[in-house]
C-alpha cells in the first residue's frame, strides 16, 4: 500500500513538474494565440524576437497588459492599450509597447502616432512610429458590451537621437477593454 502511494505521489509531481515546463516555454518562446474571447493576452516579435510582457516581481495589482476602451470622449472613441515588460521590479530596464488608436473599427485602423509607442529605459529610451513605414492595427473584435478587443498590429519605431530603428512584427491582442 505505501509504495503505491508513493508511486502516485511521484507520478503527481512528474507531471506537475512537465506541465510547468510546457507553461514557461509557450510564454518566452511562441506568440500567444490569435483569440477573440478576452483572454487578456499580447504579444509581438520585436526585431524578431518573442516579446510577451511579463513583470517579475508585481504584487497582484500590477498587470503587464492594461487596455482601456474610452467610449466617453466627445466625437469619437479611443482604444489604448499598454504592454510591460520589467525585469525583477526595477523601472529603469523595462520595455513597454502602447498602441493607440482614435475612433477604433472593425477592421485596419491607423496607430496614432506618439511619443513613447516603445519604450526601452535599457537603451536609448523613447521611441516615436516611423510614419514612413506601415503603422496598423487591424482589429478582429470590438465588443463594447463585454468589453472585448482582439486584433493584430505592426509598426516600425525610430530614436533619432540614438539612431536606432526597432520593427516590430506578428503583433496580437486579445484584452478586457474595461480597466
Amino acid at each position: 500500500m505505501k509504495k503505491s502511494i508513493l508511486l502516485l505521489a511521484s507520478i503527481l509531481i512528474f507531471l506537475a513538474a512537465s506541465c510547468g515546463d510546457d507553461d514557461e516555454k509557450l510564454t518566452t518562446d511562441q506568440l500567444p494565440p490569435a483569440t477573440m474571447i478576452g483572454a487578456n493576452t499580447f504579444g509581438c516579435k520585436v526585431n524578431g524576437e518573442v516579446w510577451i510582457p511579463h513583470v517579475e516581481g508585481a504584487p497582484f495589482w500590477e498587470s503587464p497588459i492594461y487596455a482601456k476602451h474610452d467610449r466617453w470622449w466627445p466625437d469619437c472613441d479611443q482604444l489604448f492599450i499598454s504592454a510591460t515588460r520589467k525585469f525583477h521590479n526595477q523601472a529603469d530596464i523595462s520595455q513597454e509597447i502602447t498602441l493607440n488608436v482614435w475612433c477604433p473599427k472593425i477592421g485596419e485602423n491607423n496607430l496614432t502616432p506618439s511619443k513613447g509607442s516603445y519604450r526601452d529605459l535599457r537603451n536609448c529610451g523613447y521611441y516615436n512610429i516611423d510614419t514612413l513605414s506601415p503603422y496598423t492595427m487591424n482589429i478582429t473584435k470590438l465588443d463594447t458590451i463585454n468589453n472585448i478587443a482582439s486584433g493584430t498590429f505592426e509598426l516600425t519605431v525610430i530614436n533619432a537621437d540614438c539612431n536606432d530603428t526597432v520593427r516590430i512584427t506578428e503583433g496580437r491582442f486579445d484584452v478586457d477593454s474595461s480597466l
